[in-house]
């Protein structure tokens, strides 16, 4: 039985070898346009293990490869060039090699749909995509001269060599494609840096950059320029990209998918044909101090939740920033003009807009479509609409300036129980507000000061006054009533001399029963005092040092009701120890104060309002600190009345910390 189990195995080996050897001697070499006049027609009549071999000229064709064959030209590429429509090349079968050609016209130089290929010293150039890569696994791209749109694109395609190519005016756009390896390349004579699974490492001055599963790495002072996208971050966290120059890209500047905590900052990011930044299902990330001009959204948040973007320069783009499907983000500082919309919001909510100067956009400064986000602190001037809510619910829209704009301060379509207060609305050329099919709104302690209709109201009602009575103080003397709005062209008395008019101010069906007799500024509000166990206080730290400017990203959670209008910041000793700006916000408002600079009391910030800490809810503060404040060196601080939490502290050389806290007070 053994003998015979070896003798069939033997007769069946030899069997295979002469089979193999049956096939290498059918192999055969055809000749283009010797034998066929266009290579399709070779491909066509060739065997798997065929080579083809293309003489000089120009062929106007596009060609699909459906078996195993090598297709070179005779000389080179200089003069062998393949001129298609729609993809030049489109591989089907594994194992083929395509080699020494000019590949050009098409939409895709070549598509691949196949595994274990060789592409290899082709110049490909002017198509859409040089190479398109879909579920291609193990193929082999080397030394290959590329200029088009994208250069390569790899979709669902992993373990792929991209090696010794030079891309020229583009480069490597990669989408959930892992494994792959690319070295030795360049984009417009500076390195492609792709990373894959690394951390810690520094890349300066590189010509694009592409990071897939990566920790820790800082990209700096590079021009990531004239490529498919200037930088892109595949499931990569916690990395910095500053001081680079990311311009004129065919597609984004900068693109993150599924990639948390990290930072943008102090770059110009400016015509790229898309996006200047997009970032998609990508949470915790700073974008900061940016210049953002002339792309086509300057900011695209798609499904992205807790983002900061804060003091950049956003200007000429499409929209400024836009938000979709995206919670929890907020806008904060930024300069944003002659966009069309300044801010776009659609399905987004819980956002904050605070302190930008939102001016001369094309269309709408604030076009919002969602629930429960805040508008407050904002110059909103010389667009369209000023604010623009739209089938939008519960909404805050508070101390905003909404002046000149060219149709509506407000208009507010479909939208239901929004509160709008202690806004100036004035000189708008339509009305200072509109609602159509819009109620239960909440509208009171606003000025409406010079707008061409003060307020128009269409099949809506709504509340033009404080829904309770409120106790202030109007020229010495304290009343408790409800109050309504400013109306500059109000005509009705005061006979009681308390600040609030003694006939409704009519507006279309509805009426403010309470208007104000001066600007809501000269109605002086009583706040509670808080008592000493409301302060939220750390202390000083035992040693304070090392201390270091910085922006420290955290949570609080109190123990008992905390009531506060100030930050007071511990300053090392004889430094100007103090914090430029701070942020505390749940999910439904956010209080922000900012340094005034060193004069009167300057280690105190006074907030926008009154900050209100529940017991056992946990807040979100962001703290950005000047010169040498004193530092807790602890992940976790627990003080008298709740604790405070170290998310990440990054100082002003740009090192991360999770255990730096500054030592601060939230006092009135």
């Amino acid at each position: 039985m053994m003998c015979k189990g070896k003798f069939v195995f033997t007769v069946f080996a030899s069997f295979l070898i002469l089979t193999a050897f049956a096939s290498v001697s059918a192999a055969k070499t055809i000749y283009v346009p010797d034998d066929y006049v266009k290579i399709q027609w070779a491909v066509d009549n060739a065997s798997d293990g065929d080579t083809i071999i293309v003489r000089d000229g120009i062929y106007d064709e596009s060609i699909t490869v459906n078996k195993q064959l090598t297709i070179k030209s005779e000389k080179g590429p200089a003069n062998c060039i393949v001129n298609g429509r729609g993809d030049v090349f489109t591989l089907e079968a594994d194992g083929i090699r395509i080699e020494g050609f000019t590949i050009t016209g098409g939409s895709d130089g070549m598509f691949i749909n196949s595994n274990n290929n060789s592409i290899f010293n082709n110049n490909i150039s002017n198509n859409w995509e040089g190479i398109f890569l879909w579920c291609s696994n193990n193929n082999s791209i080397s030394n290959n001269i590329i200029s088009n749109r994208c250069g390569i694109y790899l979709g669902y395609s992993n373990e792929n060599i991209i090696r010794k190519n030079e891309f020229i005016n583009d480069g490597l756009l990669v989408e959930y494609s892992y494994g792959n390896i690319v070295e030795d390349n360049t984009v417009n004579g500076k390195p492609l840096v792709y990373l894959e699974g690394k951390s810690d490492e520094f890349i300066d001055n590189a010509g694009q950059v592409i990071l897939v599963k990566c920790k820790n790495i800082t990209v700096m002072n590079s021009e990531l320029t004239n490529t498919d996208v200037g930088i892109e971050l595949l499931q990569s966290d916690n990395c910095l990209i500053s001081n680079n120059n990311i311009s004129s890209n065919n597609r984004y500047g900068i693109f993150f998918y599924n990639s948390n905590n990290n930072s943008i900052s102090n770059n110009n990011i400016s015509s790229n044909n898309d996006d200047g930044i997009h970032l998609y299902y990508s949470n915790n990330n700073g974008i900061s101090e940016n210049n953002i001009s002339s792309n086509d959204d300057g900011i695209d948040l798609s499904y992205s939740n807790n983002n900061s973007i804060s003091e950049n320069i956003i200007s000429n783009n499409d929209d400024g920033i836009s938000l979709g499907d995206s919670s929890n983000n907020c806008i904060l500082n930024n300069n944003i003009s002659n966009n069309f919309y300044g801010i776009y919001i659609y399905f987004g909510g819980n956002n904050n807009i605070i302190s930008n100067n939102i001016i001369s956009n094309n269309y709408d400064g604030i076009w919002l479509e969602g629930n429960n986000n805040s508008i407050s602190e904002n110059i909103i001037s010389n667009n369209d609409d000023g604010i623009h809510l739209y089938y939008s619910n519960n909404n805050s829209i508070s101390n905003n300036i909404v002046s000149s704009n060219n149709d509506d301060g407000i208009s507010i379509w479909y939208s239901n129980n929004n509160s709008i207060s202690n806004n100036n609305i004035s000189s708008n050329n339509w009305h200072g507000i509109r609602l159509l099919y819009s109620n239960n709104n909440i509208i009171y302690l606003n000025n409406f000061i010079n707008n061409t209709d003060q307020a128009y109201s269409y099949a809506s009602t709504n509340i033009w006054n404080s829904t309770g009575k409120i106790t202030y103080t109007y020229k010495g003397k304290t009343y408790t009533n409800y109050m309504g709005n400013y109306w500059d062209d109000y005509t009705g008395s005061d006979a009681d001399e308390d600040g609030i008019g003694d006939t409704p101010y009519s507006i279309d069906s509805d009426k403010d029963n309470y208007p104000l007799i001066e600007q809501f500024e000269n109605y002086f509000v009583e706040t509670p005092t808080p008592t000493p166990s409301q302060i939220f206080d750390t202390g000083r730290p035992e040693n304070p040092y090392p201390s270091i400017s910085g922006k420290f990203i955290g949570t609080i959670k109190a123990n008992t009701k905390i009531i506060a209008t100030k930050l007071y910041t511990y300053a090392c000793a004889g430094t100007g120890g103090h914090t430029e700006h701070a942020l505390i916000c749940n999910s439904s408002w956010c209080a922000y104060a900012e340094w005034k600079g060193y004069k009167e009391d300057w280690m105190n910030i006074s907030f926008n309002r009154t900050v209100v800490l529940m017991p056992h809810e946990t807040y979100n503060i962001t703290i950005v600190t000047g010169s040498y404040p004193q530092i807790h060196h602890i992940s976790s601080l627990k003080t008298e009345n709740g604790w405070i939490n170290c998310t990440e502290f990054a100082d002003a050389n740009g090192n991360k910390y999770n255990d730096w806290i500054p030592a601060i007070m939230l006092w009135s």
